[in-house]
C-alpha cells in the first residue's frame, strides 16, 4: 500500500494542499460522523473525541476510512488513525484554525518564538497553541488513560516523526497527510 503518491504529494503542491485542507476543515459536517465514530471506539475514547471540533472528528474518521480503503486491517493502526489528534483538545481549550496556522508558520520560520508562546497554563489562545504544538505527545497520554494499547499510544505519539522507521507509522502518516490537518 503506497499512500504517499498522488497529485498532492509533490513539493510544489504543498501550499495548494493546505488550501484544500483549510476548506475541508471549515466545511460543515453532519451527525453521521459522530455516529460512526461512536460505533468504532469505546466510551472512554469517545470522550476524548467529543472535545474536538466536528471538523477534527471528521478528519480522524476520513484518515481511518482511507486506511481501510487501502486494505489496512491492523486494529492498532486503525485506532491510532481515529485518535491521533485527540491531543489538540483538553478540558481547558482546543486548537483552533488560528493556532494551527501560527504553529505551522512559526514552527517553520521562528521555532524559538513558537516555544516561547506555546505554553500551558496561560491564556486560552496560548494554551491552544501549546495543544497544537504538543498534540502528539499529549494525545498519546490521553489515549493511554482511555485504555489504549502501548502500540496505539506509540503510533499517536510519533505520527509527526519522519525519522521513525516503522511501516505502520508510515501508513498512518501517509493517510493523515492525504486527508488534511
Amino acid at each position: 500500500m503506497d499512500l504517499g503518491r498522488g497529485p498532492l504529494r509533490t513539493g510544489a503542491a504543498r501550499p495548494a494542499q493546505r488550501v484544500v485542507q483549510f476548506f475541508a476543515y471549515i466545511r460543515p459536517r453532519r451527525g453521521a460522523v459522530d455516529r460512526e465514530l461512536r460505533r468504532l471506539v469505546t466510551p472512554e475514547q469517545w470522550a476524548l473525541l467529543a472535545r474536538l471540533s466536528r471538523a477534527d472528528r471528521a478528519h480522524l474518521l476520513e484518515v481511518h476510512r482511507r486506511l481501510v480503503a487501502e486494505g489496512c486491517r491492523d486494529r492498532d493502526v486503525l485506532l491510532a488513525a481515529l485518535l491521533h489528534d485527540v491531543g489538540k483538545a483538553d478540558g481547558r481549550a482546543r486548537t483552533g484554525v488560528s493556532q494551527r496556522v501560527v504553529s505551522v508558520l512559526l514552527g517553520r520560520f521562528a521555532p524559538g518564538l513558537l516555544t516561547a508562546l506555546a505554553r500551558p497554563d496561560r491564556d486560552r489562545w496560548r494554551h491552544g497553541l501549546y495543544l497544537a504544538r504538543e498534540h502528539a505527545r499529549l494525545g498519546a497520554e490521553q489515549a493511554r488513560q482511555a485504555g489504549c494499547s502501548e502500540r496505539v499510544c506509540w503510533l499517536i505519539a510519533h505520527h509527526h516523526d519522519r525519522a521513525a522507521e516503522d511501516p505502520d507509522l508510515r501508513l498512518l502518516q501517509a493517510a493523515d497527510e492525504g486527508m488534511g490537518w
